[in-house]
């Protein structure tokens, strides 16, 4: 089978890749529609051994192996079901698994860091993981689940007092999804980042945008979401943010600069991180409708073109790559 792997820095297309084997309770999955997401890309870039890139997709059951708590029957249910699926596989039997903090649980496998991601005519993941995906809902949003939980979670760790005002710091898919499902809360939510062809989209939605170097610093917000990788983006969110206000991180940054962190003790900032979410949200979302994926799909590929996907994926001008397997 076809797979795109990653081994020591150097991206290849595998033509002749072992068909997967599922352990009990795991599920062998066809990806349709795959997603290039910011990990795939420094996965891609870093060092280590060959490992199958991606994380998000749209997919059918080929088969499911029962045992693991997995019994025939519902073995036999989930064959042939469109699904999408959470991407971190805890370990189960930890001291975090144990005390319902599964999602952070250190030994976790990721799909496509540490466990063969979806970026091939086959993968695995265990049925737990697994969301079906309604008909209402097609392979080009079933993409976004993931990305959208991450969003939506977010959402969920913001106190709204009033009518606060948020500043979605960044322009990346992640920042406009936080900034769709935000502006549905009770509360002023603008987009601030430095691509304005991306900033335009929030007009559609309705949603507040400046571009960076016309911000101030005012240190007015009641809370900035970071979703910019920038080195200097915590230094820039600490001043956006008012005294006793939240700065909540969902990026990396990439060498961050040296921060002035006094702030922090000063003003009484609250800073928190924030990570992953329930996909079965974000598909129910997502069933609802309201939410813009169409937009943020920039380019369309193929997985046998996949080594240019990703070169293509990491130019500025691309918010999304989709690739149909």
């Amino acid at each position: 089978m076809r797979a795109l792997r990653a081994t020591d820095g150097q991206v290849s297309l595998d033509r002749r890749a072992p068909e997967p084997e599922a352990p009990p309770g795991w599920a062998v999955i066809r990806p349709t529609r795959v997603g290039v997401c910011a990990e795939d890309l420094a996965r891609a870039r870093a060092p280590g051994d060959a490992v199958t890139l991606g994380s998000e997709f749209v997919g059918v059951v080929e088969r499911v192996v029962s045992g693991a708590g997995v019994s025939d029957a519902d073995a036999k249910r989930w064959k042939g079901k469109r699904v999408v699926g959470s991407t971190r596989v805890p370990c189960g039997v930890c001291e975090r698994c144990t005390r319902g903090l599964a999602r952070h649980c250190a030994a976790a496998r990721m799909l496509g860091a540490t466990l063969d991601g979806c970026f091939a005519d086959a993968f695995t993941l265990p049925v737990h993981n697994l969301v079906e995906l309604p008909a209402s809902v097609d392979d080009d949003a079933g993409v976004f689940a993931v990305a959208l939980a991450d969003a939506i979670h977010a959402s969920t760790q913001i106190r709204l007092e009033g009518k606060p005002y948020i500043t979605v710091l960044g322009d990346s898919a992640t920042a406009l999804l936080c900034a769709q499902v935000m502006s549905a809360l009770n509360a002023s939510v603008r987009v601030v980042g430095s691509r304005e062809e991306r900033l335009a989209l929030c007009e559609k939605w309705g949603v507040k945008h400046r571009p960076l170097r016309d911000v101030g610093r005012r240190a007015d917000q009641d809370v900035v979401v970071v979703c910019d990788d920038r080195p200097d983006a915590l230094a820039d969110a600490l001043r956006m943010v008012r005294p006793r206000g939240v700065v909540l991180l969902k990026d990396y940054p990439a060498s961050p600069a040296p921060c002035d962190l006094r702030p922090l003790i000063e003003s009484e900032i609250q800073v928190a991180g924030s990570r992953g979410g329930s996909v079965a949200e974000a598909v129910g979302r997502l069933a609802k409708g309201g939410i813009d994926c169409a937009s943020l799909s920039t380019r369309r590929s193929k997985l046998d073109d996949g080594v240019n996907a990703l070169r293509l994926a990491a130019e500025p001008g691309q918010i999304k790559v989709v690739m149909d397997v």
